[in-house]
């Protein structure tokens, strides 16, 4: 369970970039969106966007928008940036260059584009670091041309940086809920927008036994007829192969504040050492989405987890 971890796609990197217009900010050292690894000195009056990961001025409508890629997908990606590529975008490539960043390498090319009846002065920057790539574009509408001249737009661009290690709570800000009850509990992984890892120890464990562990999904849609929702709890508690001779002890469903929660308890072992463990399993549903808490402990610290693990369920609330 704790070795599967989501991994954002990047197909249609391009598509990307022409969904979104941001504008620029100036700071003496690099800015990093939130939970960004990505950062760099926006140009002229960009500031932090909250839509997208970025920056943007909102008066100019001039943006920067910053893409993560997986490595494995960074060659498909430079192969969608040849001439031809852009031009199916409706970007006409006036200059391409190879750059050298602080922190790696790049593909800096530079170009005008029109869409939606508007001309836009466009940059792509496609960084490769030993950290990571990402793709970096920049439009900037004619009218803001004098706001943002091609020198600007390069240096930013150029003072493109990487950091190793985001905070924990930058992560947790892109999480659709938010905790008001940790009881002790630690995050310490969160896996793109949608799943929080915590823990009751004070190292991260490389094995789901190794200590108590709850880990927090959101999800949309859900079914809505009390009979499919018990139903499909058990077939997401039937996914729990990591553990063998996982069986169901016990179950209910919970009134809690104005949602319905199902729980299932069971008990299994682990496969590399017969260890017994228990587990439970929560479902929330309500507003066309659900919030699963999945909590494991060996049987000699269940009665200890347990409680910890209720804690943060009734603490964990949708994002306001």
């Amino acid at each position: 369970m704790m070795s599967r971890c989501l991994t954002a796609g990047t197909a249609g990197a391009l598509a990307l970039i022409g969904l979104v217009a941001a504008a620029p900010a100036r700071a003496a050292e690099p800015v990093f969106p939130l939970a960004s690894h990505i950062g760099l000195v926006p140009p002229g009056d960009m500031k932090a966007a909250v839509a997208f990961r970025g920056f943007e001025d909102r008066n100019t409508q001039a943006s920067l928008l910053i893409v993560e890629i997986p490595p494995q997908a960074s060659a498909e990606v430079e192969k969608e940036l040849n001439a031809a590529g852009l031009k199916k975008q409706g970007m006409t490539e006036e200059k391409r260059e190879s750059v050298t960043l602080k922190d790696g390498k790049g593909i800096l090319i530079v170009g005008d584009q029109e869409a939606d009846g508007k001309k836009l002065r466009k940059w792509i920057l496609l960084a490769t670091m030993p950290q990571g790539t990402a793709l970096i574009a920049v439009q900037i509408p004619e009218a803001a041309k004098s706001r943002y001249p091609d020198a600007d737009t390069r240096a930013a661009l150029m003072s493109t940086t990487v950091r190793d290690h985001v905070p924990i709570e930058e992560q947790l800000g892109l999480v659709p809920v938010r905790f008001d009850e940790l009881s002790g509990m630690r995050p310490f992984r969160v896996v793109g927008n949608s799943a929080v890892f915590l823990t009751d120890g004070a190292t991260d464990p490389q094995e789901a036994t190794a200590q108590p562990l709850l880990i927090v999904t959101v999800a949309p849609g859900g079914p809505e007829q009390p009979s499919d929702r018990d139903n499909f709890s058990r077939r997401l508690f039937s996914t729990l192969t990591d553990f063998k001779d996982v069986r169901i002890i016990g179950g209910d469903v919970l009134r809690l504040g104005a949602g319905t929660t199902y729980e299932l308890q069971g008990e299994g072992k682990d496969p590399k050492t017969d260890t017994p463990v228990k587990l439970v399993q929560w479902i929330r549903f309500g507003g066309g989405a659900f919030i699963r808490f999945v909590g494991i402990a060996r049987t000699d610290v269940w009665l200890d987890a347990f409680p910890k693990f209720r804690a943060v369920r009734d603490g964990t609330k949708p994002r306001g």
